[in-house]
C-alpha cells in the first residue's frame, strides 16, 4: 500500500471541507492519503474542518499569511515521507481512483526512463440548481501553452492557458498549480513563500525543471476545478484577497514579481530559486521562451 501526501493551499473557502471529503471518496481505498492545509481566513473563522482524518492544518486570520506561495509553502510542511505527493486547490473534485490513475501513469513514464511530474489544467465544474456539474470532457487534458500576445506585460510572467492536445503531446511547458503530481521527494522543493499569485506557475515549473524533473501530462483527467467567475459572486464560494485587502493585495503582489525578477534575471539557484540539474537556459530552449528579451518563441 502507498501513501500519497495532498498539499492544499485555502484563502476563505467553503469548498475545502467538500475537496478533502470528495478525494478521500472518489479514491480506490488501496492508498493512504494524508492532507497538508494551509487556511486563511477572514475576520470570522466559519470554515468546517471538523470530523476528517488524516487532515494536518494550521489556520491564519488574514492578512497574516495571504498569499499562495506561503499558503504552500506552511501547507508543504506537514509532508511525512508519503511516497506521492499530489499539489491541489481547495476548491477542487475528482475522477473515481484518481490515485490509482495518477500513479499507474507516473509509473509507466518513469519505467520509459522519465522523472516525471504529471500537471495539467484540471476541467471544470460548477453548480447549477444547487447541483454540482462536471463541465468537461473526462479524458480531455489540455496542453499549457504560452500567449505571445498577453505575456510580459509589465513584468517577467508569461501568460499560460490551456489549449487542446491535437498534436498528442505527452510533455508540456509548464504546470498547473491546481494539479501537480510526482514522486514524494518534490516536496523537497518547498514553495516560494514570497510568491503571492501571478508568476507562481512558471516559477514552479522552471523550479521542477531544473531539478532534474520531466514535465508531463496525464493521460485523462482526474481533478476537476471551481474556476472563479466575478459575475457569480457569493456562488464562487470563496473569498478574494484583492477585495477583501486591496491594499495588501497591491503590496505583496509588487513584493512577489520582485522576487520572480530577481531569481530569473539572476539565474538564483538555492532553496526558494533553481535547482543545478538543469539550466535556465535549459529551459528556455526546451519552452520556447526568452526572459531577458521578454519573447515566446
Amino acid at each position: 500500500m502507498s501513501s500519497i501526501f495532498i498539499q492544499v493551499p485555502s484563502y476563505h473557502d467553503y469548498e475545502l471541507k467538500r475537496t478533502i471529503v470528495d478525494a478521500i471518496n472518489k479514491s480506490s481505498g488501496e492508498n493512504f492519503l494524508n492532507f497538508g492545509v494551509h487556511l486563511c481566513y477572514y475576520e470570522k473563522m466559519d470554515i468546517d474542518l471538523s470530523g476528517l482524518s488524516n487532515v494536518k492544518y494550521e489556520v491564519s486570520k488574514a492578512p497574516d499569511n495571504l498569499g499562495v506561495g506561503v499558503s504552500r509553502y506552511i501547507a508543504n510542511s506537514f509532508y511525512n515521507g508519503e511516497d506521492y505527493y499530489f499539489q491541489i486547490d481547495s476548491h477542487s473534485r475528482f475522477e473515481i481512483n484518481w490515485d490509482v490513475n495518477l500513479i499507474k501513469n507516473y509509473e509507466r513514464n518513469k519505467s520509459y526512463g522519465a522523472n516525471p511530474v504529471l500537471s495539467a489544467y484540471p476541467g471544470a465544474y460548477e453548480y447549477k440548481d444547487g447541483l454540482l456539474n462536471i463541465l468537461n470532457n473526462k479524458s480531455h487534458v489540455a496542453y499549457t501553452e504560452f500567449v505571445k500576445e498577453l505575456s510580459f506585460i509589465n513584468d517577467l510572467v508569461p501568460h499560460q492557458r490551456a489549449v487542446g492536445n491535437f498534436d498528442n503531446n505527452v510533455f508540456t511547458k509548464s504546470v498547473s498549480a491546481a494539479s501537480i503530481f510526482s514522486e514524494g521527494s518534490i516536496a523537497n522543493i518547498q514553495p516560494n513563500s514570497k510568491i503571492f499569485f501571478w508568476g507562481e506557475e512558471i516559477l514552479t515549473a522552471i523550479r521542477l525543471y531544473t531539478h532534474g524533473y520531466d514535465l508531463m501530462l496525464p493521460d485523462s483527467q482526474n481533478i476537476y476545478h471551481l474556476y472563479y467567475d466575478h459575475s457569480q459572486g457569493a456562488k464562487n464560494l470563496r473569498r478574494q484577497v484583492i477585495q477583501d485587502f486591496p491594499e495588501e493585495y497591491a503590496r505583496l503582489d509588487k513584493a512577489s514579481k520582485k522576487e520572480l525578477s530577481d531569481i530569473i534575471l539572476n539565474n538564483r539557484i538555492g532553496p526558494d530559486g533553481f535547482g543545478s540539474k538543469r539550466s535556465l537556459l535549459e529551459y528556455e530552449q526546451y519552452a520556447k521562451i526568452d526572459f531577458m528579451n521578454k519573447a515566446i518563441l
